[in-house]
């Protein structure tokens, strides 16, 4: 009643009245300053990274990794090789058996999206028991077969070899340590995961206690490596405690084996403003890009994170020019051809202080954010610093939902004389009888057209999610929402007096503000995606008048330029990394694997929110 009454200038609360007055002119100042905001956040206004958990005292231990023990354990797994990749896990097996481990094989299968594409792997645990501990509580070392780009982590599997071999000679272990290999990478991650915690898998035969951390391992071919690289972003868009990422970068310099975030340098100090600008604004569009899509194609730390387990990727970054690593990228290097790494000693101890560092710890990371941005080695942005762009993003398109629902219907229904009030208000209500079923069923339609999206390949992939039909199932959806929005525009047109644009628009930024407030505290990145391609076009649909027929096919076209099947086409390099020509791997069948593996929600806001707004966003141009 008082949004009803205050869009007929009566007097209400203040509050409304000056929402009425000022917002029409507000909503897109807001908008502006949110993107400024965020164009913003590479300034160097950012704060020092400190420890907030002092029990983990990192770099205070003297890291005793790299004897010849050591490296005979790295030389056991080429033996390991020579049993091929289906005895491998076996030979594992069997070589941390030798090492004293409690060990396991874990045989798994999985569908790469909903019934298609069954894949079967192994995963190779060992469990070193704590000498003083109780087998409560367990930290973990993982590593994969292959790296997340494809190519050979022998190195990786060999440091976790010789890393277990170390921590046998230890006695002040006070948590369990387990070892697991992978063959599947993430997706083999988690279904050891699945089976150590028993979330609808048969549980494993051996274990230990809870996971308090885990630590991921990535060494490409290389014959020497001078930094590392490091990673903690999951799935959905989760973090690993900031503690646990400033222990690891300080401990690697302690080690002269600089851990540096997504294997990017700063900019020097000396540079200029800009050159520093730039780097810092390249660091936070990988984390973006890494939160929003999970698209980090680095180590198998994210699968740990939806459980909330804290855990990291320790990467290796090849030197310039290493022939090994040149060889590897053609694919010309084979697993048993990659050789064994010089100087491997500062990377194992770098692990090696972190896993004290976590040993030293008397209860879960807690104490340190969990929300944060890093747009600099060693320097962070807390929650506080960047979500108020995202509150101004969600206010500018609620002030432009209340300003388009104040001026729907007549300028007759807006004027003040104090006679005709009554007459006015009952006016209001007859047009909203009147309007009302229309908008809302023009938004049930395109909802259920996202909905169709949503379902379809769950319940029928077979048919759409093959190799040869993901294109045309992308195309055939196109095709039905455009012939959608033709038909809802001419039905618009045939009933002129009983629709309104503005009531439409409004219910749709209305949709949109909701969704992207709830997303800004779960996953920032992808709230501010979600903003920039569904709410910024919605914003400025029919900001200026629309009156011939070439303006409204201008619309209609800028919109499709910026639709979900443009944008994913278009976009696919950028956002996930992938070739613009590798239909096999098109972002439609990434995101529906990560929906169906581990729960993001990038495919169904796609077909929930970003595709429906993009129809009504049509529809609206093309109403009268």
């Amino acid at each position: 009643m008082s949004l009803v009454l205050s869009g007929q200038g009566e007097k209400t609360s203040p509050l409304l009245r000056a929402a009425r007055k000022y917002s029409g002119h507000l909503s897109y100042p807001l908008a502006l300053l949110g993107l400024c905001w965020l164009l913003a956040l590479p300034c160097s206004f950012w704060r020092r990274a400190y420890f907030s958990e002092n029990a983990m005292l990192p770099g205070q231990v003297y890291t005793t990794f790299g004897t010849a023990a050591h490296m005979d354990a790295m030389l056991a797994v080429d033996t390991v090789l020579a049993a091929g990749a289906d005895g491998r896990a076996q030979a594992l097996a069997r070589a941390f058996g030798a090492l004293g481990l409690d060990t396991e094989v874990q045989r798994f299968s999985y569908d790469e999206v909903p019934r298609i594409g069954n894949v079967s792997g192994a995963n190779v645990h060992g469990i070193l028991r704590a000498p003083r501990g109780d087998a409560g509580e367990a930290l973990v070392v993982a590593a994969a077969w292959t790296t997340g780009d494809g190519a050979s982590n022998v190195n990786g599997v060999r440091l976790l070899a010789a890393l277990a071999q170390h921590a046998r000679e230890q006695r002040y272990w006070a948590r369990d340590l387990v070892f697991v290999v992978t063959d599947r990478g993430e997706r083999g991650i988690e279904a050891w995961l699945r089976a150590y915690l028993g979330v609808g898998a048969a549980p494993l035969a051996v274990r230990s206690g809870q996971i308090q951390a885990a630590i991921s391992v990535e060494l490409p071919p290389a014959q020497r490596y001078d930094a590392l690289a490091l990673y903690f972003a999951g799935k959905g868009g989760q973090l690993c405690n900031l503690d646990f990422v400033n222990m690891v970068q300080h401990v690697s310099r302690v080690e002269r084996m600089p851990a540096l975030l997504h294997g990017l340098r700063d900019a020097p100090r000396s540079a200029h403003w800009w050159a520093r600008y730039r780097q810092a604004a390249r660091l936070l569009l990988r984390q973006a890009r890494a939160q929003a899509f999970g698209a980090d194609a680095h180590g198998v730390h994210a699968p740990f994170l939806r459980y909330r387990i804290d855990a990291v990727t320790v990467a290796g970054q090849p030197a310039g020019g290493d022939a090994a690593a040149q060889l590897a990228r053609q694919g010309l290097l084979a697993d048993a051809d990659v050789p064994p790494i010089p100087g491997v000693q500062r990377i194992g101890r770098t692990v090696e202080a972190s896993l004290r560092s976590l040993n030293n710890l008397l209860e879960h990371l807690h104490q340190s954010f969990f929300f944060y941005l890093l747009p600099a080695n060693q320097r962070y942005l807390s929650i506080g610093d960047y979500v108020p762009a995202s509150a101004l993003m969600v206010a500018s398109l609620l002030l432009q939902a209340m300003h388009l629902w104040w001026m729907q219907g007549a300028a007759s229904l807006r004027a003040d004389a104090p006679e005709t009030r009554i007459r006015r208000i009952n006016q209001s209500y007859a047009h909203l009888r009147l309007t009302m079923p229309a908008s809302v069923q023009i938004v049930v339609r395109v909802l259920a057209l996202g909905l169709g999206l949503l379902l379809a390949p769950q319940l029928a992939a077979w048919a759409v999610l093959s190799d040869t039909t993901t294109t045309a199932f992308l195309f055939t959806a196109a095709l039905a929402s455009c012939s959608l929005v033709l038909h809802t525009a001419d039905q618009c047109w045939a009933q002129r007096g009983q629709v309104d644009w503005r009531q439409l628009k409004s219910l749709a930024a209305a949709l949109v503000a909701a969704v992207v407030a709830c997303l800004a505290v779960m996953n920032f990145s992808l709230a501010v995606l979600v903003y920039v391609v569904a709410g910024l076009p919605l914003l400025v649909t029919r900001a200026a008048a629309v009156r011939t027929r070439a303006q409204r096919v201008a619309g209609v076209l800028l919109l499709l330029a910026v639709s979900p099947v443009c944008t994913m086409t278009l976009g696919r390099n950028v956002a996930l990394g992938l070739h613009p020509l590798d239909m096999a791997a098109s972002p439609f069948r990434v995101f529906l694997g990560d929906l169906h593996h581990f729960g993001s929600l990038v495919y169904p806001l796609v077909c929930l929110v970003y595709w429906p707004v993009n129809l009504l966003s049509m529809v609206i141009v093309l109403m009268p």
